[in-house]
């Protein structure tokens, strides 16, 4: 046999040998995966050695380009392993595995749109903005907030809207902008009224305004108290507080009015009554009656037939007598004290 020929055969065979020897497979180094991204996996080359033509499978199939390829591209959105297999012409099967993850760039934002009141502050960024190296953040603008390069800071805006811009750097990824807008309630102006000063036993009408909701207290000399203009029945001199509030319930304010009580025996009689269930003149109210445990209260009708007769009063005739409601008409009273002092006499309307 030619020499020639003879080396050249054994060359062949021993090259043959060494190279499916040395079959071997790189999946590749692991990534990280910027937002709106993708990453190419996979060695250069992914497989050497054994006897190529090659066929590839990779899994799972999440998110990849092609499962067939040597260098698919993945767009994965969260933490992957990915296992190519490989065999050679020969069938010889080799794997390996790579791991994609997703920047931290994925997981950071401004965080979710709030509201707060005027020369409140809002703390903005997404819980899961924290610091770490090779990541920085980056807020404008920056006049109104405690740090503008913390993951989550403290916005003040006074009372003004703002709407803040992060910018999120990750190294290897491009920067990632987001929004977020704080809107601030304007703190209602509450005003409850000028002072007043009335006698014992009279009520008066207190004047609340600027606000959409209203609750006053103390409640116990109070008729509605959840209105602008409750009826304030006090025995003795009181101070009322009203806070008011926004339309949205969050931001709320508070003012106060002094009404002083005159000492008084003298009936105040009010004379009508509208019995609807609104709480609004429910009951035929005499201020001071209470002072006079034996008085005896009657009403007549305009024939001057008693339709209704109590003793004491207590504050309680709302229309109706022995469960039948009297017509709407008006009716005649007279009131004996039991102190020897002259009958009270006038008319009582109902409107019904």
């Amino acid at each position: 046999m030619n020499i020639k020929i003879y080396i050249f055969i054994i060359a062949f065979f021993t090259q043959s040998f060494l190279a499916f020897s040395q079959f071997t497979v790189n999946a590749g180094a692991d990534a990280k995966l910027c937002p709106n991204g993708s990453v190419t996996i996979g060695g250069f080359p992914t497989a050497t050695g054994g006897k190529a033509p090659y066929t590839y499978s990779w899994s799972p199939n999440w998110y990849l380009s092609s499962t067939t390829t040597a260098n698919p591209t993945s767009t994965s959105p969260t933490w992957v392993e990915y296992t190519v297999t490989v065999t050679d012409d020969t069938g010889a099967v080799k794997t390996d595995k790579v791991i994609v993850d997703m920047s931290y760039q994925y997981v950071t934002n401004a965080g979710n749109d709030t509201s707060i009141c005027e020369n409140s502050f809002a703390i903005i960024g997404n819980s899961l903005n924290v610091a770490m190296p090779g990541i920085s953040y980056s807020w404008s603008p920056s006049t109104s907030l405690n740090n503008a390069n913390a993951p989550r800071p403290t916005a003040s805006p006074g009372s003004t809207s703002t709407t803040y811009t992060l910018t999120i750097n990750a190294t290897g990824c491009p920067p990632k902008t987001d929004i977020v807008n704080v809107s601030v309630i304007p703190i209602p102006q509450v005003d409850a009224g000028p002072d007043v000063t009335i006698y014992e036993g009279e009520n008066v009408t207190l004047q609340g305004s600027g606000a959409t909701y209203y609750y006053w207290s103390p409640l116990n000399s109070l008729t509605y108290p959840q209105t602008a203009n409750p009826d304030a029945e006090p025995v003795l001199s009181t101070t009322y507080t009203v806070t008011g509030t926004d339309p949205t319930y969050k931001c709320y304010n508070s003012d106060t009015v002094r009404v002083t009580v005159i000492k008084s025996d003298e009936l105040e009689i009010y004379n009508t009554i509208t019995p609807n269930g609104d709480a609004n003149n429910d009951v035929w109210y005499i201020g001071n009656i209470a002072k006079y445990p034996l008085s005896v209260v009657e009403l007549y009708n305009r024939y001057g037939k008693l339709v209704y007769r109590t003793s004491p009063y207590l504050n309680d005739f709302g229309g109706t007598v022995s469960g039948q409601e009297l017509p709407a008409a008006t009716y005649f009273y007279e009131i004996n004290l039991g102190d020897g002092s002259p009958k009270r006499t006038g008319t009582l309307t109902i409107v019904r």
